[in-house]
């Protein structure tokens, strides 16, 4: 699966599910999550109390005052009475919030040659893993950290889903005299998990088998490589709980266990939410850096047929922002040449390393919530490159940044599971008016971000 759509390809016929059949563009990935059943119960409750904190918000804001001294011209009382009313259903999708408790999940493909008497690991047995493959570093903060990780046990631990409006009093973060008050309450727990069923099949809860013999998703791989992938029944699943603090440890972390195990087992590595298999060598190399300067590396850009402009435009939609608590991110209005749509990804990109700063816990512990305007400066697109040294285009004539503001789109059938998708449009002031054309916002962010098509 590619991470950048500097290919030079050209864009043809759009598939039956809406993604266009773009060269060495991946699939788009819906596997269920390991990590399902997906807790849509929690999440309509709390969109459901979000509705109501919306609606009595702006009944609220809607009251007379009682008679007072005349502070407004006639006209500006005229203005507001002739408003229509906001619908707040419609204002819900405006309402981004991102999750206060994260479950990102990897798929270890072990070995052919494993015994089929082969248990998962016990905690145990993962930190003594962890000691042997760090040995020198035991007292290293990050190490004890993880084997803090690896030996809490996250089981009945909620976790959230991002979205828009998923606001309950429920979600603030333990109180001191409670079970999850340690001393980190960004690291959770971490689950494990062994699956022995023979791979492949639509209805696979781990790996449908589209992903198993795609060649994007599994282009990593060397042909022998890929040949094991169906006789890889043992599949051992590794899911941590944590939040979003101090540069996203709690996926770090997961992220060096991978590596650990990995190694041990001659394991690939599965990501439920790219779609991808990949070898430990690649995986290593694009772990999540302390720094945030390779966030490109933790997601994809995928291109879709943009139903919403119509047949000449092009939208890209990122996958992979679940492990950091944020909705997915949705640019449509693109044109088809390869130019714009690198710049577009450069600019998703910013915008995915803006989102992780913005969603940092919050020491209250409730949800955050993103602010109405996101303010995306060509810094922030460079440092999601930083560890890849990728050039981007530069305008010292441009301001090279763009206001933005996410709305939540109607859910589609090829969106990953139980996740939310925005739209990146312009800020309401202007997306909200009459007349606005998505198409002409997008090219004009582009080129103040950065600078004129050559």
């Amino acid at each position: 699966m590619i991470r950048s759509l500097r290919t030079g390809a050209m864009i043809g016929a759009h598939a039956d599910d809406g993604r266009l059949e773009l060269d060495a563009i991946p699939p788009l990935p819906t596997a269920p999550r390991p990590d399902a059943p997906a807790l849509r119960a929690r999440r309509v409750a709390g969109r459901r109390s979000a509705r109501l904190a919306v609606a009595l918000a702006l009944l609220s804001t809607a009251c007379p005052r009682a008679p007072t001294i005349d502070d407004k011209p006639k006209s500006a009382r005229s203005r507001e009475a002739s408003r229509p009313p906001k619908d707040p259903e419609v204002e819900l999708a405006h309402q981004i919030v991102f999750a206060d408790r994260i479950a990102h999940s990897y798929v270890l493909l072990l070995d052919p040659a494993t015994p089929a008497e082969f248990t998962a690991p016990t905690r145990e047995a993962l930190q003594e893993m962890v000691r042997e493959a760090l040995r020198g570093h035991e007292d290293d903060e990050e190490v004890r950290l993880l084997l803090e990780l690896i030996a809490r046990d996250p089981q009945g631990a909620a976790v959230d889903r991002p979205g828009a409006a998923d606001l309950e009093a429920d979600d603030a973060l333990p109180a001191p005299d409670t079970p999850d008050s340690h001393a980190n309450p960004d690291l959770i727990g971490l689950a494990i998990n062994l699956d022995t069923r023979a791979p492949g099949g639509e209805d696979d809860p781990l790996i449908p088998t589209r992903f198993l013999e795609d060649p994007i998703s599994t282009r990593d791989l060397d042909p022998q490589a890929r040949a094991s992938l169906a006789g890889r029944r043992h599949r051992l699943v590794l899911r941590a709980l944590y939040r979003n603090a101090h540069a996203v440890r709690g996926l770090r972390l997961l992220q060096t266990l991978v590596r650990v195990v990995a190694a041990r087992y001659d394991a690939l590595i599965f990501d439920p939410d790219t779609g991808e298999t990949v070898t430990l060598e690649t995986f290593a190399r694009r772990r999540l850096q302390t720094k945030l300067g390779n966030v490109a590396d933790q997601i994809v850009v995928v291109p879709f047929a943009d139903t919403r402009n119509g047949a000449g435009y092009v939208r890209l939609s990122t996958r992979g922002m679940r492990r950091f608590g944020s909705v997915d991110l949705e640019l449509d209005g693109l044109p088809r040449d390869p130019e714009s749509l690198q710049r577009a990804t450069f600019l998703l990109e910013g915008l995915a390393y803006k989102m992780i700063l913005e969603g940092v816990l919050d020491p209250s512990g409730f949800a955050i919530r993103l602010g109405e305007i996101v303010t995306i400066h060509r810094a922030d697109c460079a440092q999601a490159y930083a560890g890849r040294g990728e050039q981007l285009p530069r305008c010292d004539d441009c301001p090279e940044s763009v206001d933005v503001h996410l709305v939540e789109r109607p859910a589609e059938a090829h969106d990953p599971v139980d996740h939310v998708v925005a739209r990146v449009v312009a800020p309401r002031s202007v997306s909200d008016a009459p007349g606005y054309e998505q198409p002409t916002w997008a090219a004009h962010a582009l080129e103040r971000m950065f600078g004129p098509l050559p």
